[in-house]
């Protein structure tokens, strides 16, 4: 017989096993690797030029929020140790003061005119970008007008080489327009009208996404096509990137690693071809993600505090800080074994070891909810979706901990009896922690334990269907507007990997919380909306399959955990008409 010093001592033990559990497996998948085809300790170098957006968070063009000239000039000073030039998009809005700023440090820059729909504003626009030309003429070495413009169909053609046209007339740099390389194959009338040809080359954006490792040929091949079908005229690629963050396209996906291998590639392609390009961009944008999504925000070498993204070293960690997170997930599941440590004790070893896992695993799944919610937090309405979930999954965690333990501990679940005796009773109303009065007649210590886990189980219950309805709202929405919608993967995992684990355990019992939650609240409507609910996450689930493909490994596993909520619903419909008649 096992003494509580030693029962002690096997917590402690395995505790410890589970935290190097737990940091291993963080470590592993974010521990330094190198990226694309560098070589051991070949790192990306300096670039020929970056697109300069100096704008902080609660500061965009959408607010009119734009950055002060001191912030202006600091952001020149970290893009000088990045790049030995800079491509604007305005003239206006706080960046007329580029060109002088960038003199002093060093910076050449490519200086434009943004052009809409609206006419004023084009006119302020070209204005602008004549007169800065004609001041900088040794900063400012070339100019654009306009930007995607006849991708978003804000001008005409016609009128696009009117403005071009003027500002031509003004200015001694040369001239060019921007736009993605399809645009100009079906407009080569613009060839006549510039100096030089501007591109955009985003494997990431193309109608069929590219994936990175096919991202250098097909750059090849468009640029090849592109320099054979508009003759004559030298060629900038005026954009070409990868995000670091975000919603995976197909093969194509958002990463750090990814995003460096994607840039150190091109630049060793960009070298040995003579390409003339610009990165795009400087900084990551959170103000982006309001009109792209997540990837909006995460194209920058550096990132939003202007804190290099990619190692000086040539290797690079997924999530650099995982440490941190490592730590919050073992000190998150120890908080959970504390709630339960008399309980948890008295356990066998090997039982006390599983209830110490689970723990664990519970705290790993509620450290990756904050690592998402912090890392997409670009918005207020972000926040509180991060906080009601991250509140959801934590109780969920502990009423998941909890069943677990009685699972362990061999403790059936409420009788049919008991139950329909709880709901004869008006579900307890006039429920209190220390006694439950029944009748003339005070409830037993073990009955009052028993309504407490039945309880439990209802709100567990309640909370699994509002997880099961918020994967529900996920696929309808990225079945109809999915293209800048992230998988939210980790918002959904951790009701089914535990509900998973327990049922692996106790196979009788099946999914084990679900089953248990079958045990209440058996009214028909109640089975009807739990099947039509179960049918729809199932159907909308296979939606987003179709719509992302199946080489979309992200869609294909948010899938799965979504349609995963559907199956405990179907199983339980039986068994709950049954406790329906039974009661």
């Amino acid at each position: 017989m096992t003494t509580p010093a030693t029962r002690f001592l096997y917590l402690l033990l395995f505790l410890g096993f589970a935290a190097m559990l737990n940091a291993a497996a963080w470590w592993w998948p974010n521990r330094p690797l190198p990226f694309g085809n560098t070589a051991p300790g070949e790192a990306i170098g300096l670039v020929k030029s970056v697109s300069f957006a100096p704008f902080k968070r609660g500061q965009s063009p959408l607010t009119q929020v734009y950055p002060s000239r001191d912030e202006i000039n600091d952001d020149l000073a970290a893009v000088r140790g990045v790049a030995r030039g800079v491509r604007t998009y305005t003239s206006r809005e706080g960046l007329e003061a580029v060109p002088e700023l960038a003199r002093r440090h060093g910076l050449d820059v490519i200086h434009s005119a943004w052009l809409g729909a609206k006419a004023n504003i084009n006119e302020q626009e070209v204005e602008a970008l004549i007169d800065q030309a004609n001041r900088y003429p040794d900063t400012i070495k070339r100019v654009i007008v306009g930007n995607e413009v006849l991708l978003r169909k804000d001008l005409t053609v016609d009128q696009l080489i009117g403005y071009i046209r003027r500002v031509k007339a003004a200015v001694k740099q040369p001239v060019s327009y921007a736009d993605v390389w399809e645009f100009w194959l079906r407009n080569p009338q613009l060839l006549d009208e510039v100096d030089f040809v501007t591109v955009h080359f985003l494997p990431y954006w193309e109608d069929v996404p590219i994936a990175v490792d096919h991202s250098m040929p097909h750059i090849l091949d468009v640029y090849n096509i592109v320099q054979a079908r508009l003759p004559g005229k030298p060629i900038l690629i005026g954009e070409v990137g990868w995000p670091s963050l975000g919603r995976s396209r197909r093969e194509s996906v958002p990463s750090r690693h990814e995003a460096a291998s994607f840039i150190s590639d091109f630049l060793r392609l960009a070298d040995a071809k003579g390409m003339d390009y610009n990165l795009v961009e400087a900084f990551d944008q959170p103000w982006k993600v309001a009109l792209e999504g997540t990837v909006g925000g995460a194209w920058g070498l550096l990132d939003e505090l202007r804190h290099p993204k990619y190692a000086a070293d040539g290797r690079l960690s997924e999530l650099p800080n995982w440490s941190i997170y490592a730590a919050l997930a073992s000190l998150i599941g120890l908080i959970l074994v504390v709630l339960q440590v008399n309980r948890l004790v008295a356990l066998p070893p090997l039982r006390m070891l599983a209830g110490i896992l689970l723990a664990q695993l519970g705290g790993a799944a509620l450290a990756a909810c904050i690592e998402h919610g912090l890392s997409h937090n670009f918005s207020n309405l972000r926040f509180a979706e991060f906080i009601i979930m991250l509140t959801g999954q934590a109780i969920f965690a502990m009423l998941l901990f909890a069943e677990g333990i009685d699972r362990l501990a061999g403790r059936a679940p409420p009788s049919v009896r008991f139950i329909g005796l709880a709901a004869r009773l008006g579900e307890i109303k006039n429920f209190a922690p220390l006694y439950l009065p029944l009748g003339n007649h005070t409830i037993s210590a073990e009955k009052l334990a028993e309504f407490t886990r039945l309880y439990r189980l209802r709100l567990g219950e309640w909370l699994f269907t509002a997880f099961a309805l918020y994967a529900l709202y996920q696929n309808i929405m990225l079945s109809v507007a999915g293209r800048y919608r992230d998988f939210p993967i980790d918002y959904a995992l951790l009701p089914m990997a535990g509900l998973l684990l327990l049922g692996l355990y106790d196979r009788s019992r099946g999914w084990s919380l679900a089953q248990a939650f079958a045990a209440t609240d058996a009214a028909p409507q109640r089975l009807l909306l739990e099947k039509a609910l179960a049918w729809l996450l199932l159907c909308s689930a296979v939606m987003v399959v179709l719509i992302e493909r199946g080489s979309n490994r992200e869609a294909v596993a948010w899938s799965l955990i979504s349609a995963s909520y559907a199956l405990p619903l179907l199983l339980n419909l039986t068994r709950k008409a049954r406790l329906a008649a039974a009661t």
